[in-house]
């Protein structure tokens, strides 16, 4: 499916078995891409069917609007995620964002698609309890739509492009949203240099995804000191990233708590963690500066857990999202 072509068919499963047969599924089941489907998708968006998303150069590919629409439609996304799905797929289509490298490594590296802003109300966007797993549509299909452009358009499929050893069920989907409302911190998309009413999407590159639980730290400096066992394994990275490299950190209610009552910001966090990943004058995770360090509130309580997302060679990019534009 490297451009938009038109096939008929005669029934449903007469479609899925010849996307099963073309490659053009992740193994599961699609809904139809009729003509008037993507036209839909395209108008929710506000987007002409051959306007460039990004491009591929080492692949000579070239992603346009219509791709993404097809392949969103797809996914099994709703007409309104389509300016989501757009703004994803540019994030991920950024020269940093790398996408030769982390769709084709042998490391199998995914891509996360966190969302930030009122986006995440409107369309439903878990950002609480279980929002890296299933159940939830706009999460799901989201995150797939951006993995079906991967793999239909960008050519990421196994054993072609696609050199994955294992690779991971987050190549998938891999979709969440921060939990704003029930965090006191700044949000990543303003941080980021965004507005709080801005509707925004970071797609980070996932090459390890790492569980820190501690049920026993009770104090900022005690979660902290749990994370820097695991976040000074270090980072993947090279010359040509430079000093933007970054390492995400989502965060649950249950250690987020201990520093709301401090009053720790995410600039205290980093400020504590820096000059601790330095041994002996050597940076020892890798990170240029400390605002590559990520931090997002998100998950459900219960668990005294923070997730890290380790990086496959590529900064995580954030894309305004244009309702009227994507």
């Amino acid at each position: 499916m490297a451009s938009a072509e038109q096939h008929e068919y005669g029934s449903y499963d007469e479609l899925i078995e010849d996307y099963y047969a073309r490659g053009w599924t992740d193994g599961l089941p699609v809904v139809p891409p009729t003509p008037e489907k993507v036209s839909a998708f395209l108008a929710a968006a506000g987007l002409e069917a051959g306007e460039v998303l990004g491009e591929v150069p080492t692949r000579e590919v070239t992603v346009t609007a219509e791709h993404a629409a097809i392949n969103a439609v797809m996914a099994g996304c709703r007409p309104e995620y389509m300016p989501a799905v757009a703004a994803a797929v540019r994030a991920h289509l950024h020269e940093k964002g790398n996408c030769h490298s982390t769709t084709g490594t042998l490391s199998g590296a995914a891509q996360a698609v966190i969302l930030n802003g009122p986006v995440r109300l409107e369309l439903g966007v878990e950002c609480g309890s279980a929002c890296f797993g299933p159940g939830f549509r706009a999460n799901a299909t989201i995150g797939r739509a951006l993995r079906l452009v991967v793999r239909n358009v960008c050519r990421g499929i196994p054993g072609v492009l696609d050199r994955a050893s294992f690779s991971t069920t987050m190549r998938y989907s891999f979709c969440f949203g921060e939990d704003e409302e029930n965090s006191g911190w700044v949000p990543l998309h303003v941080e980021r240099g965004l507005a709080p009413e801005d509707s925004a999407v970071t797609v980070a590159s996932v090459m390890n995804l790492t569980p820190v639980t501690d049920f026993t730290a009770r104090t900022p400096e005690a979660v902290c000191d749990s994370l820097l066992k695991f976040l000074t394994r270090g980072v993947a990275t090279d010359r040509w990233l430079g000093e933007d490299n970054n390492v995400v950190l989502v965060m649950g209610p249950d250690h987020r708590r201990y520093f709301d009552a401090e009053g720790w910001s995410k600039d205290d966090i980093r400020g504590y963690l820096w000059p601790r990943f330095f041994k002996d004058g050597r940076n020892r995770v890798h990170l240029g500066k400390p605002e590559g360090l990520l931090i997002v509130a998100a998950g459900g309580p219960g668990m005294g857990e923070t997730w890290i997302l380790f990086p496959h060679l590529a900064w995580a990019i954030t894309q305004r999202i244009d309702p009227a534009r994507g």
